[in-house]
């Protein structure tokens, strides 16, 4: 097992976990409070939630799909939902997948992060730069997005981040361990192009809740530092980072709008449906002679 790999034992694993499960929900029953939602771990943490974020956090859904600018508050927003997960039940399992194993370990930086400054009641057993167990027995787990490494888990929620990148087979694979969990799927990311799961959920299909935030947006960013982007960047990747378009890839010989205009349903076959008068004068090339 390599460094990066070895989980380190905080000294707050010396209890029990049962013993420390029962201790912080005894206590919480008896003074009257609720574990903390994900507004609320957000905002123990200094960070006031911008009203999408608040909207998204406080919202019943099953699926979503975050379609926002870079530094918009994507990240933080669905890593207050994988904290949340983890807190609010015993033995929960939140599923972090991202194209690669560094984006993946980074988000799961943002979720230790929020958990450290949002000072939570449940203590934190073990943790790696790819997991965290909390003393409850819920585990937040890191996970570089491809189909080989995402089965044989059943999750409560699953996180994909830079989900337009995530391949296709990987997000199918995550599909059956929702099933019987009922858990809660979350996609976030910028678009690329025009093709992938991302780009078709977004596009045609229903039931997901879906939360568009371009770069004027967000309170964070302004017009002059958008300005500024868009001259440096060029257009084509601004309209992809900052405006949140999915637009044709810019190694396509030619464009989407121009391959679906050489389309048509009205042109009529070549040949009917009967072909057996086609090329009947053809002389054949071999003969039985």
């Amino acid at each position: 097992m390599s460094p990066s790999q070895t989980e380190t034992t905080p000294s707050t694993s010396s209890k029990p976990l049962r013993r420390a499960v029962d201790a912080v929900r005894s206590k919480a029953s008896s003074e009257g409070q609720e574990m903390p939602g994900a507004v609320t771990l957000m905002e123990r943490a200094g960070l006031a939630p911008d009203p999408w974020q608040q909207a998204l956090l406080t919202s019943d859904w099953d699926r979503a799909l975050l379609n926002c600018a870079r530094q918009s508050g994507k990240t933080t927003a669905s890593a207050a939902l994988a904290l949340e997960a983890a807190l609010e039940a015993t033995d929960n399992l939140v599923l972090i997948l991202a194209p690669a194993r560094r984006q993946s370990k980074e988000f799961l930086r943002s979720v230790r992060s929020l958990y450290r400054d949002a000072g939570c009641e449940v203590g934190l057993d073990k943790q790696s730069e790819l997991r965290l167990r909390l003393e409850n027995e819920s585990r937040i787990i890191a996970l570089p997005g491809k189909e080989g490494t995402v089965r044989g888990y059943t999750a409560d929620l699953v996180i994909a981040d830079e989900a337009a990148r995530v391949p296709d087979s990987a997000y199918v694979a995550t599909r059956p361990m929702l099933a019987v969990s009922g858990g809660r799927f979350v996609g976030l990311s910028t678009p690329a192009g025009q093709r992938g799961w991302f780009y078709t959920a977004w596009e045609t299909q229903d039931g997901w809740e879906k939360v568009r935030v371009d770069g004027y947006q967000c309170p964070r960013m302004s017009e002059s530092f958008l300005a500024k982007e868009r001259e440096e960047m060029g257009d084509w990747q601004f309209r992809n980072e900052y405006l949140c378009e999915f637009q044709d890839t810019q190694s396509q010989y030619f464009s989407t709008e121009s391959i679906q205009a050489a389309l048509s349903g009205a042109t009529d076959p070549l040949f009917g449906g009967d072909n057996t008068d086609v090329m009947t004068d053809a002389t054949p090339l071999f003969t039985d002679e």
